[in-house]
């Protein structure tokens, strides 16, 4: 792990889980995503043996299971939502085979992955990481991507999920986003 990503684990694990009321937080940063995806996945995962549901636009789940599997992460559940990528469906990888300009059907299969993981272990503890804002504002209107999450997020609060949203500094969208979000939190 470089001294990058120890920083932002350092943070990440300072700033959220730190009440239990909080079910949502927007990550802010500039720094490189996929290092901050590897801080994020060793937060809930390594040192929260938390399941995962894992939004992939922008790299496929392939991506995200070697990313785990070079850094030793065994989570105990992680479920991905390959969206536009030529993936082969199986138990833990849902495809969407539209553009990621259909933001209901994305909707939908995250709450019904989400719905299927809570009704296989009703006590596991759940987070959705959704680092791909950027990529859906290019097929959609910003008022449809924050009304997206904002369904998205009342669904996933009722299902207890912990969702992340990650952000890029100066969007218009960050202030919705940090609106919804339980927890925001920066890493320059």
């Amino acid at each position: 792990m470089t001294d990058e990503n120890a920083d932002a684990l350092k943070i990440l694990s300072g700033n959220l889980l730190t009440s239990k009321a909080e079910q949502s937080a927007a990550v802010i940063t500039n720094k490189e995503i996929t290092g901050v995806d590897l801080s994020l996945l060793k937060f809930f995962i390594g040192n929260h043996s938390y399941n995962g549901i894992i939004l992939c636009i922008d790299r496929p789940s392939s991506f995200y299971s070697r990313l785990m599997s070079e850094n030793g992460l065994k989570p105990p559940a992680v479920h991905f939502i390959d969206v536009g990528f030529q993936s082969e469906p199986s138990e833990n990888v849902s495809v969407i085979s539209e553009e990621p300009g259909d933001l209901t059907f994305i909707k939908i299969e995250i709450t019904r992955v989400a719905q299927r993981m809570r009704m296989k272990a009703p006590d596991a503890k759940i987070f959705f990481l959704n680092d791909c804002l950027l990529t859906l504002l290019l097929y959609n209107d910003e008022k449809v991507v924050g009304r997206f999450l904002h369904e998205l997020y009342l669904k996933l609060r009722e299902l207890n999920v912990y969702s992340v949203t990650v952000l890029q500094p100066g969007q218009p969208i960050n202030a919705i986003v940090e609106r919804m979000s339980d927890r925001v939190v920066k890493i320059d």
